[in-house]
């Protein structure tokens, strides 16, 4: 006699977890936010490594203090001394084997938008300069890049 009881139960509580579900499952991921039309598709970097070498060139000595590298692209942040001040440079080099030009468009509209990051950007790599007002300086180093203003906050 336990058995229906239990069944009943169960099958009750199925149902809750499934309507759940049903009410949710409209909702998925929001759609991807594009990368902004004036961030030029090149140049494209293959490691982080690279965008160190052009700001070396460009005339930032720009000194690594963290690095990650994976299988989708590589990320580090390098500090640079400039009038006085360290600035920090949070570098982000995406695999444009596994990541579209919109979805790094959406981590760039990310930083910008939720913690008002201002970043530098070109081809297939983004970088959140620290403080803003560098932003400019480090961009003039780097061919192609554009600078990020903050978004509003939705």
């Amino acid at each position: 006699m336990r058995t229906p009881k239990c069944v009943s139960l169960l099958l009750g509580m199925l149902l809750t977890l499934s309507a759940c579900g049903l009410v949710d499952r409209d909702r998925g991921r929001p759609p991807l936010t594009p990368m902004p039309s004036n961030v030029p598709t090149g140049p494209e970097y293959a490691t982080v490594d690279d965008v160190v070498d052009a700001l070396g060139k460009g005339g930032f000595d720009c000194k690594v203090t963290l690095r990650n590298e994976n299988k989708f692209g590589s990320d580090a942040v390098c500090e640079v001394q400039h009038r006085g001040t360290t600035v920090y440079n949070d570098i982000d080099v995406l695999s444009t084997a596994r990541y579209s030009r919109d979805e790094i468009g959406d981590s760039i509209a990310v930083g910008r938008r939720e913690y008002g990051h201002t970043i530098v950007a070109a081809g297939n790599w983004f970088i959140w300069v620290r403080p803003g007002v560098y932003a400019y300086d480090m961009a003039a180093a780097l061919p192609g890049a554009v600078v990020l203003e903050p978004l509003p906050v939705k």
